[in-house]
């Protein structure tokens, strides 16, 4: 609970944080949660406040890399605004971050993950995809020579289960 208090606080405070941030070589913009079951405009809202934080913490010379999260198809296709707004405010041929963790438990869940995972390989060619969490290969397998993808293993797998990542 503690730490999503903290969390919230750098979103909704971002410039008392930019002090310890600096202390960084980079950070990657903050992993707002979009479920593909919540209202559009909520998933509109994580996205932009996870660009506009982004934005302010890059403007004050930090530099980062911008964590792509999509929610349903509404908001990594243009079906419905005439732009994949999960892809709106990064640059292409740039490096991003993408999570799995806690993305990819259902088959409907996978399903989305896969496609706004195209979607976003497609929209923005990115050089390089950092990965919190998982790579299952029935996700990744095929897309594998589209981008570096660079894994790491998310909080809860390394603290909690260590012998998963064996």
């Amino acid at each position: 609970m503690k730490n999503d208090i903290n969390f919230r606080e750098i979103l909704t405070d971002t410039e008392e944080y930019v002090g310890d941030l600096k202390r960084f070589p980079g950070i990657i913009t903050p992993d707002c949660s979009l479920y593909i079951d919540a209202p559009l405009l909520v998933q509109i809202a994580g996205i932009y406040l996870n660009r506009a934080v982004g934005y302010f913490l890059s403007k004050q010379g930090i530099y980062t890399v911008p964590n792509i999260r999509w929610g349903d198809e509404r908001t990594y296709t243009d079906e419905v605004f005439g732009e994949k707004v999960a892809f709106q405010g990064v640059d292409k041929h740039s490096i991003v971050s993408i999570g799995t963790y806690g993305q990819i438990q259902s088959a409907e869940s996978k399903r989305y993950f896969r496609e706004g995972l195209i979607a976003m390989l497609d929209e923005l060619e990115p050089e390089v995809v950092l990965v919190y969490g998982s790579m299952p290969n029935k996700i990744f397998g095929d897309l594998m020579e589209r981008t570096g993808f660079v894994r790491f293993d998310d909080w809860t797998t390394k603290v909690k289960n260590p012998q998963k990542l064996k």
